[in-house]
């Protein structure tokens, strides 16, 4: 099941974890995909935590990692699978221990969005 409105969220929030800088105007652009969204900011940092994180954490982790941009079909069927496991506790357990590896390299920046919305 195809949810455009999510995808787009995926997708911005996927921009976080690429080998790149982001400016202040880049993470407004993905404050803005997340408002119009429409998911409340509880939701979103559950896509944010549970989601995406699990899926892209480890580029923040090599050395030469993704900087063009996540291959969508592959975000997509990795945030599809943990979107279905979000409410495994074994899913909630994996992602509550590693949460300092999968989102310290861009936790000010996702507090600086949150702040946007």
């Amino acid at each position: 099941m195809n949810d455009p409105a999510r995808e787009s969220v995926w997708l911005a929030l996927s921009e976080l974890w690429l080998d790149t800088e982001l400016d202040e105007a880049d993470l407004a652009t993905i404050a803005s995909t997340l408002a119009i969204s429409g998911y409340p900011l509880d939701e979103l940092e559950k896509i944010f935590r549970l989601e995406v994180a699990p899926v892209v954490w480890s580029n923040s982790w090599v050395t030469a990692g993704v900087w063009d941009g996540f291959d969508p079909d592959w975000l997509f069927e990795g945030c599809r699978r943990n979107q279905k496991r979000r409410y495994s506790l074994w899913h909630r357990g994996r992602c509550r221990l590693l949460r300092k590896a999968m989102t310290a390299a861009v936790e000010e920046d996702w507090r600086k969005i949150r702040a946007q919305l």
